[in-house]
C-alpha cells in the first residue's frame, strides 16, 4: 500500500497484528447470497452478503441508520468497537463505508485495503494461523455477537453532501460538474453494461455512459495486487482527467461499488471532498426512459 495509509485505510498486515485485539471486528462484505455470517476467511470475521447488510429489504435504497446499526450489532460491531470491512471484491467495504456515512451511523470504521485477496495473499506468504492459534479468535468473535455490544452511534447523515440521485446528474450535464465514470473501458466504451468479471452481461437496457463523462475505470486506482495505489500515482492519474477546474465531481458505476471506491480515494487519500456518487448508476441511467446516452 505504500505511503497511503490512513485512519480508514488499514492494510492485512495491520489486521493480522490486531487479529487477537477483542475490540476489532472485521465484517467480510461479500457477494454471496446467503452466505453463513461465521465462515468468514479470516479467523473470528463474520461474513455478510452486501445487499443484506446495506440495503432496504424491499426497496432499491439504504436502510435506515437504527436498520443498519442493529444488522452490524447482530455482526458483533459495538460502541467500542474498531469496525474492519474486509470486501471481495474490495470495493464492497467502500461501499459500506459510503453507505454508514450517508445514513449517519459513526463509529470507528475502516476499509481493509486489497480486501479478502490481498488478506489470502498475506497468509500464504506468512503461513495461515494454525487452528488452535485461531481458536481463540473465535471464541472472542462469537462472544461478541452474543454479548449484544452496546450499539454504534448514530450520527448527522451526509446523504446530500456524498449522494446524488438522476435529477441532479441530468442537472449537470453541460455544467462545470464533471462527471467520472469508474467502469471498465469495454462498458464506458459501450460494448458491455456489465463488468467482465459477471458471467452474464447484464445491468442496464441500453450500453453507453452518461455524455460528458470522463472515464476513470476503478482498476486503474488499484495496483497488479489489487492494491490502493501510493497517493503520488493517484494524483497523476485524477490530474490527466482535466478536472481541478470543476466545482463538483459526480462518480458513477454499474451500482455504485466502484464509485464508491473512487468517493474513498478523493476523500481519504486526495482530500478531495467535492466528490459525490451517483446511487442509481448505470443499472438506472441505462434503463431510464429519454435519458441521454452517448456511445
Amino acid at each position: 500500500m505504500g505511503d497511503i495509509l490512513t485512519s480508514r485505510v488499514v492494510d492485512a498486515e495491520w489486521l493480522r497484528t490486531r487479529l487477537w485485539d477483542p475490540s476489532v471486528v472485521v465484517i467480510e462484505v461479500t457477494n454471496t447470497p446467503a452466505a453463513e455470517s461465521d465462515r468468514g476467511a479470516i479467523a473470528g470475521a463474520r461474513t455478510v452478503y452486501w445487499k443484506d447488510l446495506l440495503w432496504h429489504r424491499s426497496r432499491r435504497e439504504f436502510p435506515s441508520a437504527p436498520v443498519l446499526i442493529d444488522r452490524l450489532r447482530a455482526l458483533g460491531a459495538g460502541a467500542e468497537s474498531t469496525v474492519v470491512f474486509a470486501g471481495e471484491p474490495t470495493q464492497f467495504a467502500a461501499y459500506a463505508l459510503w453507505v454508514a456515512a450517508a445514513v449517519g451511523v459513526g463509529g470507528d470504521l475502516r476499509y481493509l485495503d486489497g480486501g479478502l485477496p490481498a488478506w489470502r495473499a498475506t497468509e500464504a506468504a506468512n503461513g495461515t494461523p494454525s487452528s488452535a492459534s485461531a481458536a481463540p479468535i473465535e471464541r472472542a468473535a462469537e462472544a461478541r455477537v452474543s454479548e449484544s455490544p452496546q450499539p454504534l452511534p448514530q450520527v448527522a447523515p451526509r446523504h446530500d453532501e456524498i449522494v446524488v440521485g438522476r435529477d441532479e446528474v441530468r442537472a449537470a450535464l453541460g455544467s462545470p460538474i464533471a462527471i467520472l465514470d469508474l467502469r471498465s473501458p469495454q462498458e464506458y466504451s459501450g460494448l458491455r453494461v456489465s463488468p467482465l468479471t459477471e458471467p452474464i452481461d447484464h445491468g442496464a437496457e441500453r450500453a453507453g455512459r452518461i455524455p460528458g463523462a470522463r472515464s476513470l475505470p476503478a482498476q486503474d486506482l488499484l495496483d497488479e495486487h489489487g492494491l490502493l495505489r501510493p497517493v503520488s500515482e493517484l494524483r497523476e492519474r485524477v490530474a490527466a482527467l482535466g478536472i481541478d477546474g470543476a466545482d463538483r465531481i459526480i462518480a458513477y458505476c454499474r451500482l455504485s461499488h466502484r464509485a464508491a471506491l473512487g468517493w474513498l480515494v478523493f476523500t481519504d487519500l486526495l482530500d478531495d471532498h467535492r466528490i459525490r456518487v451517483y446511487d442509481g448508476s448505470w443499472t438506472e441511467w441505462g434503463s431510464l426512459v429519454g435519458a441521454p446516452i452517448e456511445d
